[in-house]
Parts: structure tokens; sequence; C-alpha cells
């Protein structure tokens, strides 16, 4: 009788358990189209944390803007427009003066090292900084570099007077700061500002040419890292605070440094693969170069003032600039992320 009483109460308590986890869908906002790596590579973890809650959470993705524009995602999720979204925070200039440490060009050299030193630096500040949300996981692209209409772009002194489609404010001041202008588009939007003559050149990983169709409207690309753009993904709190103990912890259990830096991973074999088909095209006019190291040391050094104007803005908003920075630059040495 008692051991039949213990087993009455074990499946009530398991029906109980069962009763707290009610189900959730979780809306996952894009700006990026199906195409696109992240959105295969969000289905596989969006499966995995099914599995992990016993099917009570899944993921339900939306790519191309259906919620809307690239700028607003952070919003999206903090207003629950969206439950989760990718954020680039660079598109909002200002906002996020700490993760921003991450487009100072050479930072990293490899997206796949950088993402899980960026990831673990920012944990400690992202629940201050992003506050309004949950923030799951932080990477990078492959990082980019210049790939321009009409000329080759070598020393610093090549961006005066050229129109450059920038991807985050880092780069539009390095853009500037050369007698330069940037073009602030999303990254969909940037072949036809180059079809167009709106731009001369796009700032850009290499997956852009091939998944945008850049091919036909650039003909001169340089192979040097220059920078990467962060991302991140967050999610709704309300949303979050809503979930049951075991959902959380399957959701916490998904938003790891290890997931972040598979993501990056995954993301960046397509960019190999772009790389790879666009050195083997043989169209007339195509020029694929590396500039040297004194050139490398000239953009280093037009770029320096970028670390100061970064510095100050995150003692502004209250921080401790070098020990923010000392903390980023040991986390990518931890992960073999700095750049080389």
């Amino acid at each position: 009788m008692k051991a039949a009483a213990l087993a009455a109460l074990l499946v009530v308590s398991t029906i109980c358990v069962q009763a707290q986890d009610k189900p959730v869908n979780l809306r996952f906002s894009y700006w990026i189209p199906p195409k696109h790596q992240l959105v295969p590579s969000t289905q596989i973890w969006g499966e995995s944390l099914t599995k992990a809650t016993n099917g009570t959470v899944k993921v339900t993705i939306f790519p191309s803007n259906q919620l809307g524009k690239g700028p607003d995602h952070y919003d999206m999720a903090k207003d629950g427009i969206a439950d989760f979204v990718l954020v680039n925070p660079g598109y909002t200039p200002g906002r996020f003066p700490i993760i921003a440490a991450g487009e100072l060009p050479f930072l990293t050299s490899s997206s796949v090292t950088g993402s899980p030193g960026f990831d673990e630096w920012y944990r400690k500040y992202a629940p201050k900084e992003m506050k309004e949300v949950y923030t799951c996981i932080t990477f990078t692209h492959e990082p980019g570099t210049f790939h321009s209409a009409r000329k080759k772009i070598e020393v610093p002194e090549d961006l005066k007077g050229m129109k450059i489609r920038t991807g985050n404010a880092t780069s539009s001041r390095l853009v500037g700061m050369l007698g330069g202008s940037s073009v602030a588009v999303e990254i969909t939007e940037a072949r036809e500002t180059l079809a167009r003559g709106i731009a001369d050149a796009v700032m850009a990983p290499w997956e852009v040419l091939t998944l945008f169709r850049m091919t036909d409207v650039t003909k001169f690309h340089m192979e040097n890292p220059l920078y990467v753009s962060m991302f991140t993904w967050n999610l709704n709190r309300k949303t979050y605070d809503s979930m049951s103990p075991m959902q959380k912890k399957a959701l916490d259990e998904h938003c790891t440094t290890a997931w972040a830096k598979r993501i990056a991973t995954e993301w960046a074999q397509r960019d190999f693969d772009a790389h790879k088909q666009v050195k083997a095209m043989k169209d007339a006019g195509r020029t694929i170069y590396s500039i040297t190291p004194q050139q490398v040391a000239q953009w280093r050094k037009a770029a320096e003032p970028l670390h100061k104007q970064w510095a100050e803005e995150v003692t502004k908003a209250g921080y401790n600039a070098d020990e923010v920075w000392s903390e980023l630059v040991a986390s990518l040495k931890k992960h073999d992320g700095l750049y080389q």
C-alpha cells in the first residue's frame, strides 16, 4: 500500500510539473532572407530547444523584415512585437557603447575564434547595457573588407571622396574621418545602392557578394580582414519570465558560449565558400588583392582615434573603459580570437 501511494504521489507530482510547462511559441524575427545561413542554423537550434523542453517550447522564424526593419529589432524584443530577435547594435549608434568595442578595426581575424571571446566577455555587461531584454548569445560574421565598384582601396587616403556602404557606426566613423561618406543602409539594400551609383563600395564579408548578388556590381576586392559587426540574440523579458523553471533551464542551456561558437562557425563556412567562389571568377576586370604589412600599419594608425572615441563614450556611460577593454582583449586571447 505504501508503494502504491508513493507511485500515485509521483504521478500526481509529474502531472503538476507538466501542467506548469505551458506551451510557448517563440516568434524569432530576422531582417535577413530565408536563404541566409543564420536561418537554418536557428532552425536547428530551435529544434534542439523543443526537444529539451519535451515539445513545450517551439520556435517560428519570421525572416525578411516580416515583423520589422533591422534597426528596430532591439525595440521589437523590448516591446514584445517579437519574442526573439537578431540585433546588430551598430545599427543604432551610441545606444550600446560597451558592445561597440567589437566593431573596432583589427580586433579579430576570425568569427569562429572571435565569437566565443566576445560572447564570454559580454555576458558581464549585457544585463546592464541591454537590461530591457534577455541576451542569449553574442557573435560576429567573418571579418569584412572593402569590395569596390570602380577602384582598388589600398591605403586610407584612397577613401577620400568615396561613398561607402558601412555595416556599423564605427565603420561609418572611420570612413568619415578619412574623407569619405558613409551610406547607411541594411545589407539587403546594399546592392541597389551600388547599382545606382549611390555607393562606390561596400564594407562587408565575402558571403554578401554571393548571397545578395553583388558580384556584378563590385570588381575590386581586398583580401585583408578589417573589421566585424557584432550581433546578439535577444528575447523579450516578459516571455522569458513567463516560462516554467524547466523551460528557463533548457533555454539557458541553449544560450551559451558554445552555442555562440556553433552559430558563428556554421555561418563562417558560407563565407569561406563565397570567398572561394569569387576568387574562381574569371570575368574581365575583377581584381582580388592583398595589401602589404606597411599598408596595414597605415590603416591601424588611421583607426587609432576610434578607440579614443569609444573609450570616451564608455566612460560617459559610467564604465571604466580601460577595464572593459582589457577584459575583452583577455577573453579574445583565451579563445585564440585576437587579430593575427
